[in-house]
């Protein structure tokens, strides 16, 4: 349920109601009632609950968390990725595209790893050289083998 995601979240991460609140820009009577079940927040609300909370907002809609077991997550990255290297691209975004159910969030975590690892964001892209744009992906080629051992 919805009120069970919201308490079982702020929990997790040692937020107080009135933090939430104050984030998603309700008081903390309007939270408190979220909380309790007796309200549901306004669709307007799901993107900052989602934000704070560090959940999607299909599992606020949904009013269900989606466990993923650290090592089953890992197995399922490592059989992705085989996958993708006999799969043209085309396909194989397509394929991203009709499974990935919030497909912003999708982008903005692809984002901050483009900023994160080679310091450019998706709108720089365009203006990226054929030489960097090659560089960058070489790299990202030979640092994905070590990467596994990162995962949880």
């Amino acid at each position: 349920m919805l009120k069970d995601v919201l308490k079982t979240r702020r929990d997790l991460l040692s937020l107080k109601q009135s933090d939430v609140a104050e984030f998603v820009g309700v008081t903390p009577q309007t939270y408190m009632k979220w909380e309790n079940g007796k309200n549901e927040p306004k669709a307007s609300n799901i993107k900052n609950l989602a934000e704070i909370l560090k959940v999607s907002e299909m599992e606020i809609c949904r009013g269900e968390l989606f466990d993923v077991d650290a090592h089953e997550q890992v197995e399922f990255m490592k059989t992705v990725a085989s996958m993708q290297r006999y799969i043209d691209s085309v396909t194989f975004t397509s394929i991203l595209h009709k499974f990935i159910l919030d497909k912003n969030e999708f982008l903005s975590e692809l984002d901050l790893m483009m900023r994160k690892q080679h310091g450019i964001n998706i709108k720089d892209m365009e203006n990226v050289p054929d030489e960097v744009s090659f560089k960058a992906q070489e790299k990202a080629e030979l640092s994905g083998e070590s990467n596994w051992e990162r995962l949880p």
